[in-house]
């Protein structure tokens, strides 16, 4: 067996059967050593006859739930054994099961020995009574609480033990990065109930304890103890050091549980993005602090929220997610993609004869007409440049039909135009005319710029030569104009319908591109 494993089998041993084993034992062994300083005489000879006696059944009342308790515990920790040692895995449910139990392992583990005690102490005392039923009322008494406190400290001790070699030796090996959230809501202690089992184990208890070592000095009946209390004044002090104690311990413990559970909540509506969410805590020490933190860290998530949803109205949102999900390097990759290029024809004469507002008016309508039909069918906007677009199909989200994608595009943009034209119209505004040229390649997709300045966009010969095919579409008096390899990527049913303009030698190039047109009104 590793190391590693070695020593969770050992805090596997320790949690589930020598840790529960040991508070019993430890607290029997201790209770029938202080057996003489608390209990009368009378039931100390009790105790002596039912030793002398050796009831069987008596024995088996005492004894008999321990067994149980322990072959409950060993079934228990059978998904959680094999979730930690097993060579061959487990499924998911059976690891969802064993997480389950792990986070929940020392309350389980606790309360079975709580019970396993509380009832053999139940069915002690029933048999004694039987057995012995001239025994005086108060020994039967006195030893039902003695030693019904007595399962209150071994569960306490229990606890606290079971759970700091939990959180110490097992949880940092199954929740390396945390998590636990989702198996342990609503199924533990809260603060307040911790503190007042750890207030009974520490402070009550030693004070009952304290209660019968006195009542057995001075000869008193427990069943008087009410009157002892008003007429005794050590009586009246223990009373009262109760009743401080008490309310010392849960007006702490509630100091700590309000606080958290308004930032447990504060963090549940910030995790469902309601980053208005604030917490009021009126403290100086860590807690004030933790509120002020949350407080801060939801000012700055909802910070980063405008900024990241401004970002997304000047770049494609798809772009942004890119870029914050990526290293921000110069830089970037080969793709093979599609470019849609288009432009207005005839604006600068347009422009010359409206004042700036009217033109930003008119633009904007047709930038937003023109990115609905890109964005409809995938494709994103890389810039504008002055009254041309630029699209991309293919990156940065790949896609097998790109081409296609971009060619339905351009037919989208067409109608979009016409329906634009007929509003202007109405309006009194002038009609708008477009050229669109469609070019496949490859391309460099990533940033581009400086250190401390970069842009996220698209170069290489296939952006140059999308853009020489559009300045084609004016001296050929077509819409839309794409290139061979564009079009050898299309479906045969798009392509039947596309004319050769023939080949022409674009601006800047060499070799001669083949040209094809395609209009639905021919």
């Amino acid at each position: 067996m590793k190391p590693g494993r070695t020593l969770q089998f050992i805090a596997f041993l320790l949690i589930y059967f020598i840790v529960p084993f040991c508070a019993c034992l430890f607290t029997l062994l201790f209770a029938n050593y202080t057996a003489s300083a608390f209990l009368p005489d009378k039931f100390l000879a009790l105790f002596e006859a039912t030793q002398i006696k050796n009831d069987l059944t008596l024995s088996l009342f005492t004894w008999s739930p321990f067994p149980i308790i322990t072959l409950i515990l060993f079934f228990y920790s059978l998904p959680i054994a094999k979730f930690l040692f097993s060579t061959k895995g487990c499924n998911f449910i059976s690891e969802e099961r064993a997480r389950h139990r792990i986070v929940h392992s020392p309350l389980t583990i606790s309360i079975l020995g709580f019970i396993g005690w509380e009832l053999s102490n139940i069915l002690s005392i029933c048999r004694i009574d039987t057995l012995f039923p001239d025994a005086p009322q108060q020994s039967i008494i006195t030893v039902s609480i003695l030693f019904g406190f007595w399962g209150l400290f071994a569960f306490a001790f229990s606890y606290a033990t079971t759970t700091y070699l939990n959180k110490l030796l097992i949880i940092p090996c199954v929740f390396p990065e945390g998590g636990l959230g989702k198996y342990a809501h609503g199924k533990q202690f809260s603060i307040v109930t911790k503190q007042f089992i750890f207030w009974a184990a520490s402070t009550l208890f030693p004070i009952v304890l304290l209660i019968f070592g006195l009542l057995l000095r001075t000869n008193q009946n427990i069943l008087n103890l009410h009157e002892l209390v008003h007429n005794d004044v050590l009586f009246e002090v223990i009373a009262i050091m109760l009743v401080f104690s008490f309310a010392f311990a849960m007006s702490f413990a509630s100091s700590l549980q309000h606080p958290l559970n308004q930032i447990e909540k504060a963090t549940t509506l910030i995790k469902e993005q309601k980053f208005d969410t604030r917490v009021k805590i009126f403290s100086s020490d860590e807690l004030g602090l933790l509120g002020d933190a949350v407080n801060e860290m939801a000012e700055g998530l909802a910070e980063r929220e405008r900024i990241k949803d401004t970002f997304g109205r000047i770049v494609d949102p798809r772009v942004r997610d890119y870029l914050l999900s990526n290293e921000h390097s110069l830089g970037g990759k080969v793709v093979e993609a599609s470019i849609l290029f288009s432009d207005l024809r005839d604006f600068t004469k347009l422009s010359e004869k409206r004042k700036p507002e009217e033109v930003l008016y008119i633009l904007n309508r047709y930038f937003q007409e023109m990115s609905n039909a890109i964005e409809i069918h995938g494709g994103f906007i890389n810039k504008f440049i002055g009254d041309a677009i630029l699209a991309v199909f293919g990156t940065p989200m790949p896609m097998s039909d790109h081409a296609e994608r971009a060619f339905a595009t351009a037919l989208q943009m067409q109608k979009n135009l016409d329906a634009l034209n007929s509003q202007f119209l109405k309006e009194g505004l002038a009609e708008l005319k477009m050229g669109i040229g469609i070019h496949t390649g490859s391309l460099l997709v990533g940033n581009i710029g400086s250190a401390n300045r970069m842009e996220f966009t698209v170069i290489g010969d296939t952006v140059n030569t999308a853009s020489r095919v559009e300045g084609l579409c004016k001296g050929l008096k077509k819409n839309l104009l794409l290139t061979e390899n564009t079009t050898s990527l299309l479906p045969d049913s798009i392509r039947s319908k596309l004319q050769p303009e023939g080949e022409y030698e674009l601006k800047g190039r060499e070799s001669k591109e083949r040209i094809y047109s395609y209009s639905d009104k021919e």
